[in-house]
């Protein structure tokens, strides 16, 4: 995911979309995790699915954001 190739859309590379991803969740400061799917749809198109929860598993691991369960919301971690 993180290596180029020559079948790798950029504008669905795990880099760019996390990226994405913390320009939306640094905005809002916690929103809601369909919510964030939805939005990040209609910035990359449906193909992002695919790379989606392996993107907020990528930010998480990196200390950027935070999952709330009881409230079903991701935050942005300063």
């Amino acid at each position: 995911m993180i290596t180029p190739h020559k079948y790798l859309d950029l504008s669905l590379s795990l880099l760019n979309l996390g990226g994405v991803i913390l320009n939306i969740v640094k905005e809002d400061g916690a929103i809601k995790y369909d919510e964030l799917l939805k939005r990040v749809i209609l910035a990359r198109g449906e193909n992002v699915k695919d790379v989606y929860i392996l993107t907020l598993s990528f930010l998480y691991i990196l200390g950027k954001i935070e999952y709330q369960r009881e409230i079903d919301t991701i935050e942005y971690i300063k």
